[in-house]
């Protein structure tokens, strides 16, 4: 019969199994920020859709549900992140890089709300031709 990786692991040098914990962790935040998908979220921490329903306390078929699913509510999402032990945070962020956090969709937590920065009077300028840009090729296609 085979043995268990973390026997194997146990017999190894204490610098070595530091230098492989350290490693492991490199990898799980790897995976974590190249996920795509829920599915890759819940792969990346090591927890099965059975650990997750339980935590949800639902069954597993939901989750599986869950993680095929193109739309779902933010709270639903924010529950099945915090059961993998991560945070949902929601903002926006303008076409010219302006960053706008969303408190309304976090009310769980008790945030300032931000102060939005308002853009120069040329990019205002530059904006608007843009905006008159797009809606004159829209009516134009759309003839």
């Amino acid at each position: 019969m085979g043995r268990k990786l973390s026997e194997v692991l146990k017999t190894l040098p204490v610098e070595r199994q530091i230098k492989i914990e350290i490693l492991a962790q490199k990898k799980i935040e790897e995976l974590i920020l190249h996920a795509q998908t829920l599915t890759d979220f819940r792969r990346a921490v090591g927890k099965t859709q059975v650990q997750v329903a339980e935590s949800l306390g639902i069954k597993q078929h939901a989750v599986s549900q869950l993680e095929k699913r193109s739309d779902t509510y933010v709270s639903t999402l924010r529950k099945f992140l915090e059961s993998l032990g991560m945070k949902l945070e929601l903002s926006v962020i303008t076409e010219r890089g302006i960053k706008i956090e969303l408190p309304n969709f976090h009310p769980w937590e008790q945030e300032p709300i931000p102060r939005i920065i308002k853009p120069k009077r040329a990019t205002v300028k530059k904006i608007a031709v843009t905006v008159k840009k797009r809606r004159n090729a829209a009516n134009y296609h759309a003839r």
